[in-house]
């Protein structure tokens, strides 16, 4: 039986017919959007008040109308409204399959180029600068905002709130767990745009990329209780394994990640593919894939994994790449990542009909998980700032007074000032202030992660359609609530924008603070992993390090060349030197500024 449902639920991809048209709608979409997309993009003020995500939704949405009305959808005893003849029952599947959206398509096909992405594009010195805060919010923070969401809804649950609609309690954790998975695709385009503070962007950034595997992970424990409240030993085993994947499993994945990329660059190393670098590109390509379903298939993060294999991969294998090929990589990335970003919302906006329509009467739980939402977000970030900020403060207490104060205060009577009153000049960059916190309280979107999860929500009770409705219902009063009004908050607030970000760098000396970790990758890894390198002080002809990016980091990347590939090497490193802070992989807003100009 199980398998007639799966078959004609699937039916459009049994026919060769089903399949042509399905793509032919598909991709016509994809156009449309594309084309939008461009249009809104040469309009700065409308850009402003509607974010690309909530665009390319409305497009979706009115597809999914479209094909509602042409091709309607099976009664719910599976009869056809438009007649049993084949090419009937080809479009009416057809259609299913549009306004439907595969889980295992997002996280196997559209997931890992987009988190490959964000860590190949990730500028590791501000990122690493902040990942104290960044690991905080989107560790600890995200646990206390599946807590938060949770008691609130067992809470309303319990005063006769929902009406006749009666989750259990493992059913709103585990909807508390896959909820609190932010994607703020839609304020980071602003933020990228406008250069905001490069401290709220990395943290903004950084959270959404990390709570995405502690989520999916919290998710996947907490999915597993539902059905099995009365079973304690499933719950504790349930609990243990969370702790063992959140923490073996993390690091595991971290590590592999890694080793991915220095694979790859000692791979490159030895054998040299510069001279053909259609090769060259296939295989750097590769490497999206590779280690994530390799981490999959021995119970590790998929998406830690990528993420890492990512940041290894711009750091290390990118230096023994032809030019040619590494400008190609930069492009191949931006546009298999933007595509899946695309057709990840235009499936949401296609999907919003068909739930729409049919779950409408649960207004009322989602008001509440909105509310919820909105308190657990605040539960997250203002405490966990408090605590940072005052773990600043006293390790500036316990340092000497000379380093703790800040060489540039105008202080008239500093003897009569506590040392724990002022965060240190070495650390002045990283103290979160209220309005940075009302920021990243307000840039807490949800997105595609949340709602693949939801269509694999468990439905031992029946209620999955009520939890995928209400997880669009958020996405979507996310995105365009609050995605359509990041500037005014940035104004609101007053958020430092349009950052220098030469200055940024100079001011709070962040890549020299990363001086130790450079320094043991050119004793102990550069030599190991990049073609041609010799330290610093070796003898030979070696490239001018002030060509390189990785001088902010206190890199001397000087590399022994031949004539041949010398001055390619010069031009690469130039180009290098020219990415941004804010370039998290979508550089779409910042070339269309540049063009305006």
């Amino acid at each position: 039986m199980a398998e007639d449902e799966n078959y004609d639920e699937d039916y459009w991809s049994n026919s060769e017919q089903g399949i042509d048209r399905y793509f032919v709608i598909f991709l016509s979409l994809l156009v449309i959007s594309l084309t939008c997309s461009k249009f809104l993009h040469d309009s700065p003020r409308l850009s402003s008040a509607l974010p690309e995500a909530g665009m390319i939704i409305i497009i979706g949405a009115i597809a999914g109308l479209i094909l509602f009305e042409l091709s309607p959808l099976s009664d719910d005893n599976g009869n056809d409204n438009d007649g049993n003849d084949d090419d009937g029952n080809i479009n009416e599947s057809v259609a299913e399959g549009l306004m439907s959206f595969s889980p295992t398509i997002f996280f196997k096909v559209l997931l890992p180029p987009i988190i490959f992405n964000s860590g190949y594009m990730l500028q590791r010195e501000v990122f690493f600068r902040h990942i104290i805060p960044i690991s905080l919010f989107a560790c600890v923070g995200t646990a206390i905002s599946t807590a938060v969401v949770t008691l609130v809804l067992e809470l309303v649950k319990g005063l006769g709130l929902l009406g006749d609609f009666e989750p259990r309690f493992t059913e709103l954790l585990t909807f508390g767990a896959l909820i609190s998975a932010t994607d703020p695709v839609s304020t980071l385009a602003v933020f990228q745009a406008k250069k905001v503070d490069p401290q709220l962007f990395y943290l903004v950034f950084g959270e959404s990329v990390l709570n995405d595997a502690v989520g999916l992970v919290l998710f996947k424990t907490c999915s597993g209780l539902v059905g099995n409240e009365d079973n304690l030993e499933k719950i504790y085993s349930a609990i243990l394994n969370f702790l063992l994947d959140f923490t073996i499993g993390f690091v595991g994945s971290m590590v592999l990640g890694l080793f991915a990329g220095l694979a790859c660059a000692f791979f490159l190393k030895k054998v040299d593919m510069r001279h053909t670098p259609l090769l060259e590109l296939c295989l750097f390509f590769l490497i999206i894939y590779l280690p994530f379903f390799l981490a999959e298939s021995i119970g590790l993060s998929g998406i830690v994994t990528i993420l890492f294999t990512g940041i290894s991969a711009q750091r290390y294998v990118t230096h023994n790449l032809s030019v040619s090929t590494e400008e190609a990589v930069d492009k191949l990335f931006r546009m298999w990542a933007h595509l899946a970003e695309t057709s990840i919302f235009l499936e949401l906006g296609l999907s919003v009909i068909s739930y729409g329509e049919n779950l409408g009467s649960h207004w009322a739980f989602t008001g509440f998980a909105i509310l919820a939402c909105l308190i657990g977000r605040a539960l997250n970030i203002y405490p966990l700032r408090s605590i940072y900020n005052s773990l600043l403060l006293q390790e500036e207490a316990e340092s000497p007074l000379k380093e703790a104060f800040d060489p540039d205060s105008e202080l008239e009577n500093s003897s009569t000032l506590s040392a724990a009153t002022f965060t240190p000049a070495a650390r002045k960059d990283l103290k979160i202030r209220n309005n940075t916190a009302n920021m990243l309280w307000f840039s807490g979107l949800r997105g595609a992660v949340a709602y693949a999860c939801a269509k694999t929500f468990p439905n031992q009770f029946g209620n999955r359609p009520v939890f995928l409705f209400t997880t669009m219902a958020i996405v979507l009063f996310t995105v365009f609530c609050f995605g359509c009004t990041t500037e005014c908050a940035l104004n609101a607030f007053k958020i430092e924008m349009m950052v220098d970000e030469e200055k940024y760098m100079e001011e709070n000396d962040t890549a020299d603070k990363m001086n130790y970790l450079n320094e043991f990758e050119k004793k102990y890894i550069y030599p190991r992993i990049i073609r041609d390198y010799t330290r610093p002080d070796s003898v030979g002809r070696s490239i001018d390090s002030s060509n390189f990016p990785e001088t902010h980091a206190g890199l001397n990347r000087n590399v022994q060349m031949s004539p041949l590939h010398y001055m390619e090497g010069i031009e690469s490193a130039k180009r290098r030197r020219q990415k941004s802070l804010y370039d998290y992989g979508n550089q779409i807003m910042l070339a269309a500024e540049c063009g305006a100009e």
